[in-house]
């Protein structure tokens, strides 16, 4: 289900999440830190992986990427640059953990046609991905964080609850290859009702 590259990039992705949160959680760096940020990352992703097999996709994890800054076509860069690690990181730091950017990693999606050729949807077989297939499979993932972050406030652990919500909101934005946009773009009714869920969560969070 994980490949040991995957398996790498999540690891760094809960270090760079573990060390966010330490800025403004005390003990800072304690190990429940970096437990929150493994819960947190773990249960979107696997949520995502499960709902992949349902649509006949096969998604794998990397660091969120950054290529093109402008609408020109020569507004790009030659490689990809990993800003998933680099930004929230470098945001945290520079701000003394005033300002956590939680957007560290996208997925690429690829087809299972063989299983896809075996399950068919009202009258067609649709043999490649479309926008629905992705859009649906990261909503998994932001419901999860929601199961996750009542399953924080029923069993007393409200940083649990607190990051789960952070991290659901800032990965719901539309921007770039990220699970927000995949949402937005897939499955525009559930980004809108996941958008009003959140930020009244927000609200209850902060409250």
């Amino acid at each position: 289900m994980f490949t040991k590259k995957e398996i790498a990039w999540l690891i760094i992705a809960v270090l760079i999440f573990g060390f966010i949160i330490g800025f403004s959680e005390k003990p800072r760096y304690s190990p429940l830190v970096f437990l929150i940020a493994f819960i947190v990352i773990f249960v979107n992703v696997l949520a995502k992986k499960t709902a992949s097999g349902l649509y006949s996709i096969k998604i794998e994890h990397k660091p969120w990427e950054f290529q093109r800054y402008g609408l020109y076509e020569r507004a790009h860069l030659k490689k990809l640059f990993p800003i998933g690690l680099i930004l929230p990181f470098l945001f945290s730091l520079l701000s003394l953990g005033i300002i956590k950017i939680m957007i560290f990693l996208q997925f690429n999606a690829e087809n299972i046609l063989e299983k896809r050729l075996l399950r068919k949807r009202g009258l067609e077989r649709r043999t490649e991905i479309n926008e629905s297939d992705l859009g649906i499979t990261s909503a998994w993932g932001f419901y999860s964080l929601l199961i996750l972050a009542i399953i924080g406030i029923l069993f007393n652990f409200p940083e649990l609850s607190k990051y789960a919500i952070y991290y659901g909101l800032w990965n719901l934005i539309p921007i770039s290859n990220i699970d927000g946009s995949k949402v937005f773009f897939g499955s525009f009714a559930n980004w809108i009702l996941l958008a009003i869920i959140y930020i009244i969560s927000l609200v209850f969070v902060i409250l």
